[in-house]
């Protein structure tokens, strides 16, 4: 038996699918929208807005602290804080696809990776299993795939995570747990540390906000042997 909706609700319901969204190209060009040119932010931290390491690739360093360099596509403000929103809440993936595409093409013009370079690979940031589950999609492996197809590198999902909450809830719980208690939130998947041994890996996900989820997933690579990591993102929080 068919279900009869109420009409205001419908609009709810379309958002939550992803229907009725437009095309990726005629959302950007609606938005006027076009991503940041090469190093026109902070390669440390990935912000444009950066004081304490502004200087382009010149900032680069203390790589144990996270990734060499962070490359973006812009700020997470206006209409790319929306479609980074709709593509993990609305289940956008054209978006993610198109938004995945970009920042494969930006890789490249930083000089991050080389067209099909064999040594470099493409890690997206792992979602807990659950969560993914629930909203019907990983945005992060939405993304790689895409700059895989833009760059020719290999996606290695060599992380795994665990349902440990947003960082909001992550640093409160820390400040109440004493040192060297807490479990290490992402872990290495079975055969990765053969596959990223001595190898260039690039971290794909969405948003830096504080640079914490970059800096662990960072670490795990490097514990797994890869001999640089780089991050990629869609957007950064100034």
């Amino acid at each position: 038996m068919a279900v009869l909706l109420p009409p205001w609700f419908q609009p709810a319901i379309d958002e939550l699918l992803g229907r009725g969204l437009p095309a990726p190209a005629d959302a950007m060009r609606a938005a006027a929208w076009r991503h940041d040119r090469p190093w026109s932010w902070c390669a440390r931290c990935g912000s444009a807005a950066c004081a304490g390491c502004q200087g382009g690739l010149a900032g680069a360093g203390r790589e144990e602290d996270g990734p060499a360099t962070v490359v973006r596509l812009g700020a997470h403000d206006g209409a790319l804080r929306r479609w980074v929103i709709d593509v993990k809440h609305a289940r956008w993936e054209a978006m993610g696809e198109r938004l995945g595409a970009l920042i494969g093409e930006q890789l490249l013009a930083c000089g991050v990776v080389s067209r099909s370079d064999p040594r470099a690979s493409l890690v997206p940031v792992p979602m807990p299993w659950l969560r993914a589950h629930a909203r019907g999609i990983d945005h992060s492996a939405v993304l790689a795939a895409a700059a895989s197809r833009a760059t020719g590198a290999c996606v290695v999902g060599a992380l795994g995570q665990r349902l440990v909450g947003t960082q909001v809830d992550r640093a409160g719980r820390d400040s109440r747990v004493a040192p060297g208690e807490a479990r290490a939130r992402f872990i290495p998947r079975p055969r990765a540390r053969r596959v990223l041994a001595g190898m260039h890996a690039v971290l794909v996900d969405d948003v830096r906000t504080t640079g914490a989820t970059l800096a662990e997933s960072a670490r795990a690579l490097r514990f797994l042997g890869a001999a640089r990591v780089d991050a990629a993102v869609v957007s950064v929080a100034e």
